[in-house]
């Protein structure tokens, strides 16, 4: 089919075959893109860490293998739970509740404005100190029939970050003892998002929703969110303090590291106060300024 369009249109001039091959060059380029500077951690024994941040022995995703995120985790996902969208993940990290857990009592939806951080590229192929501070919104409800989860997603989520949010919803529910079979969850994302950076902020506005909560709105979170409820460490979080900025915060979450005494400093520049966390139960009181508790049941 190539040829017979070449001898239709004639034969092309050095500039088109230039132009072509450019053309390709930024295609490709725009593929790669979507997984920049997101590596992945084997763990022997545990699931796969993802992080924006590059640390000895991980890879970057797509370097030289499709990692499962799942891989040597004894969890699996139960049959009522709806396929994953595709993505860098085998399976949902989500364990069946035991039989006799109670069934949570009925309420009605509710909305969180919930505050991201996202560092991005200003071209193609080029990774720069650009940021956003964008304004999500979460919707957390009530499934009567008990066939949940019930997890629906954006468009605008990239793979990593669809597993960060599905990983949220099982870390949320177990941390607040919620039956995630009787749960629909929704995020809506103004633009696109890539990495796993927001997990612990999509943690802590879902349990925040199922415990009649709100986020304090001087607060921005960044960090990951590990199945064992641990607020992992990221990278780039300067450029975040520029988005948390922006978006008029205050108090910025971050995970708790060796390499964050910078950030104070940084912080007292921009008017910015950290918080350093290091589990889910940590930054929730840090952003709600309510204690991490159990969900009344029926």
């Amino acid at each position: 089919m190539g040829r017979f369009f070449l001898q239709a249109m004639g034969r092309p001039s050095h500039a088109a075959s230039l132009g072509l091959l450019t053309l390709c060059v930024l295609v490709l380029l725009l593929f790669n893109s979507a997984w920049a500077e997101i590596w992945v951690c084997p763990r022997p024994g545990q699931a796969d860490l993802y992080t924006d941040r590059e640390y000895p022995g991980c890879k970057q995703l797509g370097e030289t293998k499709t990692y499962s995120p799942m891989e040597g985790s004894s969890t699996s996902r139960p049959q009522h739970v709806a396929p994953a969208p595709a993505g860098p993940r085998a399976s949902l990290p989500y364990s069946p509740p035991p039989f006799h857990q109670r069934k949570p009592l009925p309420f009605s939806d509710v909305t969180l404005a919930l505050p991201l951080l996202s560092v991005g590229q200003d071209k193609l192929g080029s990774i720069t100190g650009s940021w956003t501070g964008l304004v999500a919104r979460l919707v957390v409800g009530y499934k009567a029939d008990g066939r949940g989860p019930e997890i629906l997603g954006d468009s605008n989520l990239m793979p990593v970050s669809v597993y960060s949010f599905h990983t949220a919803v099982a870390v949320a529910t177990k941390a607040v003892g919620y039956d995630p079979r009787y749960l629909t969850v929704r995020i809506l994302v103004p633009m696109r998002l890539d990495g796993p950076s927001a997990g612990g902020i999509f943690a802590v506005g879902i349990a925040a929703a199922l415990l009649g909560d709100s986020i304090r709105q001087d607060v921005c979170m960044s960090g990951t969110i590990e199945q064992d409820g641990e607020i992992e460490a990221v990278g780039r979080l300067v450029d975040k303090m520029n988005a948390c900025r922006d978006l008029r915060k205050t108090t910025m979450i971050v995970p708790d590291a060796l390499d964050n005494s910078h950030l104070n400093f940084t912080g007292a520049e921009r008017s910015i106060q950290v918080i350093e966390v290091h589990t889910l139960i940590e930054a929730y009181s840090a952003a709600t300024s309510q204690s991490l508790r159990q969900v009344v049941t029926q």
